[in-house]
């Protein structure tokens, strides 16, 4: 001990009387490793730069099709679409980590429009329809609260700090993978040597990255499980796949993926216990008990972990009572919806006839969706819509097209924005130039007839809103400056008077309507309602400007708007989509409305 002590203790003295006399070289040095780090973290933020679905296929993943027809892959697409309809988002891809047998899963992406969410093969063997919907509602949890953009940037940024490590250990790999010794006494000794201190330097970034993990996931761990709750109503869901975590032999261990990059993004630390020293994730059985305050972990030793068939279809929604729609009730389920609006999208998606669901799933006619729901649904009108198009399209593109617009007077309004939401995981997979076009198609198709309905425009919105932030997901993230209200005057006047217009025929309502509410919005100075005459330029820039508004501004924004559009005690369905289409552009996710968002037969 003597001896390795005062050897320590030499070395740290010969240390910096040596950097004091090479300071050059010393700066030199530190600044090249910084300069690496750098140059690694940049490196690893523009190969993300394609958002969630990028992050999961670098990691192996595979995408699971939309159309599949494996009974447990079809459940937890069945699940991840209720969920997204019920939050107001677009539907996310879905990934499967075929090679990992514990149970385990994320969500990643900068925006909700690139989301992906990410599950392990055990996950999809060994949980229950509720436990995988316990599952899918913590990630979606991730996905409403802003975790998955900033843990995908923080994966870019601590890489930099793991890359050092992962160098080291990919030469130490080489160095073992030589075959005789004749061959390894040729190597010089100086690459084992660099090889053992890039590994010794890669674990103080190992530790230096677990501690920047640490204290930004735990938190966000235990906000996401009381949103699982919250959503499904249904504790039992997650709490029971957390209990099969803890019960497994493996606790939910990622084996065949580089699990330190992304253990912080984990539903369960995928870590081997002997490596989860500054764990990102709570203890299982204290999340488990927060969840279940009276659970014994002496029932772990009770759960045994069989394959569980998948259930078909999924259970029976029951009817949803509508109740009166209050604008405070609005705002609070934005981005935090509940077991009410789960029910409603559960109707929603069972309400939609199978043609159109399963094209909607449909790489080759899952366009022919999009365009047929932008055309008119008066007979004269769509057979001229269709005309256009056979002018742009090929004989093999225009059929699929021809057959939807014609069950298109049979499907109900309600279901356009859901089915555009569920086609968006099998749109995201063509090129940005086909997006591009396809976006140019539908505008011309609906401003063929020379007017443009409030359905009209919110398709053409949201198309562009969401298939371009899936395009460019890294630059639609950055934040801007934020604004007040009483900077965006113009902007306020054009939206509340194309709201209150929309809901009212008769002038003078329109007018009380939009008075009422802009009123209490903005009490110093309030603009005068103006009739709204071609309104879509100025409807879309006051949109982008007031997505920079702070978000206590937007809640009271939305609550104004509601309190718009209940004014006249009740709320149509164009004024729903409208304001679903305001709420998506400031990126504040709406649910359904559910006065406006079933056919009349299945509320009670």
């Amino acid at each position: 001990f003597y001896i390795t002590y005062t050897l320590n203790v030499n070395a740290t003295l010969m240390f910096w009387p040596w950097v004091a006399q090479h300071m050059n070289i010393a700066g030199w040095g530190a600044v090249c490793v910084l300069g690496f780090i750098s140059a690694a973290s940049l490196y690893r933020m523009v190969s993300l730069s394609g958002g969630g679905g990028a992050i999961a296929t670098s990691l192996g993943a595979v995408r699971i099709e939309s159309a599949s027809n494996d009974p447990s892959r079809r459940q937890l697409l069945n699940v991840v679409e209720e969920m997204a309809i019920a939050t107001g988002i677009p539907v996310p891809t879905v990934y499967v980590l075929e090679a990992e047998a514990g149970i385990n899963a994320f969500a990643a992406g900068y925006t909700t429009s690139d989301a992906a969410v990410v599950v392990t093969r055990g996950a999809l063997e060994y949980l229950t329809r509720e436990e995988l919907q316990g599952v899918v509602a913590h990630e979606f949890g991730h996905v409403l609260n802003g975790d998955t953009r900033l843990n995908t940037r923080l994966l870019g940024l601590l890489f930099g700090i793991l890359v050092i490590g992962i160098v080291g250990r990919t030469i130490l790999r080489g160095l073992r993978n030589v075959n005789t010794s004749s061959q390894r006494s040729m190597l010089p000794v100086g690459v084992l040597v660099l090889g053992v201190a890039l590994v010794v330097i890669g674990y103080i970034g190992v530790f230096c990255g677990r501690l920047i993990k640490a204290a930004v996931s735990r938190q966000r761990e235990y906000l996401a499980d009381a949103c699982a709750v919250q959503f499904t109503r249904n504790a039992q869901g997650l709490a029971g796949a957390l209990k099969k975590i803890a019960a497994s032999p493996l606790r939910g261990v990622i084996l065949e993926t580089d699990v330190e990059e992304i253990s912080h993004m984990l539903i369960a630390d995928g870590r081997k216990p002997f490596m989860a020293t500054f764990s990102t994730h709570p203890p299982l059985l204290q999340r488990i008990k927060t969840i279940e305050p009276y659970f014994n972990a002496a029932e772990l030793d009770r759960i045994k972990l069989t394959r569980v068939a998948p259930v078909a279809g999924g259970p029976a929604a029951a009817s949803v009572k509508v109740t009166e729609l209050l604008p405070q009730m609005v705002v609070a389920t934005i981005g935090n919806p509940d077991a009410s609006q789960l029910q409603v999208a559960m109707l929603q998606r069972a309400g939609i006839p199978e043609e159109w669901r399963s094209a909607a799933h449909a790489r080759e006619r899952v366009t022919a969706v999009v365009l047929a729901l932008a055309m008119s649904r008066d007979d004269a009108e769509r057979a001229r819509q269709v005309a256009f198009l056979k002018e742009k399209l090929s004989e093999v593109d225009i059929a699929p097209v021809e057959a939807m617009a014609s069950h298109l007077p049979t499907l109900d309004p309600v279901y356009r924005l859901p089915l555009l939401s569920m086609a968006f995981p099998t749109l995201r997979q063509f090129p940005a130039t086909q997006l591009r076009a396809l976006m140019v198609l539908v505008h011309d198709v609906t401003k063929l007839d020379g007017r443009l309905d409030v359905f009209d425009y919110t398709l053409g919105r949201l198309l562009r809103l969401y298939l371009g932030e899936a395009i460019t997901p890294l630059a639609a993230s950055q934040l801007t400056p934020a604004i007040k209200l009483f900077t965006a005057r113009e902007e306020i006047q054009t939206l509340f008077s194309v709201v209150a217009y929309t809901g009212n025929e008769n002038e003078g309502v329109a007018r009380s309507a939009y008075d009422d509410s802009v009123r209490h919005l903005l009490p110093m100075e309030t603009p005068e309602y103006k009739c709204p005459v071609n309104w879509i330029a100025l409807f879309d820039r006051a949109l982008t400007k007031l997505d920079a508004l702070a978000p206590t501004d937007k809640a009271e924004l939305i609550k104004a708007l509601v309190s718009t559009i209940t004014f006249d005690k009740q709320v149509t369905l164009a004024e729903a989509e409208l304001l679903r289409v305001i709420c998506a552009s400031l990126h504040c996710p709406l649910p359904p409305l559910m006065s406006a968002a079933l056919p009349d037969q299945a509320a009670a």
